[in-house]
């Protein structure tokens, strides 16, 4: 069962950052279903592992992305990231301690993470690099 599924309520219209963000989506539902077919805790980190790298990426992307177009919020938008960052690692950590299951709550995280971060602080930065409509 997929986790969450692209579509157009996640388009920015800015083609790297999309692509970027449907590769996080991606990432996220392969872990959901390797969690739903009871994989074992290694596999399942690696999974996590890969998520949390594409996500720095992603992050160091946008950021590139915001100081290119002169977003102006980019200052604080790059600390919301660092918060996620450190979100992401601690959810990931208190998998490792676990017993190999991945909670609800991570998922949870992820989706609500993922949507409201696309469609509130990034709708922000592609609105103001888009271009002027005459």
């Amino acid at each position: 069962m997929t986790l969450l599924s692209w579509n157009d309520s996640l388009s920015l219209g800015v083609d790297a950052m999309d692509a970027e963000h449907k590769e996080l989506v991606a990432a996220m539902n392969r872990i959901h279903e390797l969690a739903g077919k009871k994989a074992d805790k290694a596999t399942l980190d690696v999974a996590i592992q890969r998520l949390a790298k594409l996500t720095a990426k992603h992050f160091a992307d946008e950021e590139k992305h915001m100081a290119a177009i002169g977003y102006p919020d980019a200052k604080r938008h790059g600390y919301i990231h660092q918060d996620m960052l450190q979100k992401i690692a601690a959810h990931h950590e208190a998998f490792q301690k676990g017993d190999g299951t991945v909670p609800k709550a991570f998922f949870d995280f992820l989706v609500h993470w993922l949507c409201a971060h696309i469609k509130g602080i990034d709708r922000k930065y592609a609105d103001h690099g888009a271009p002027t409509r005459v």
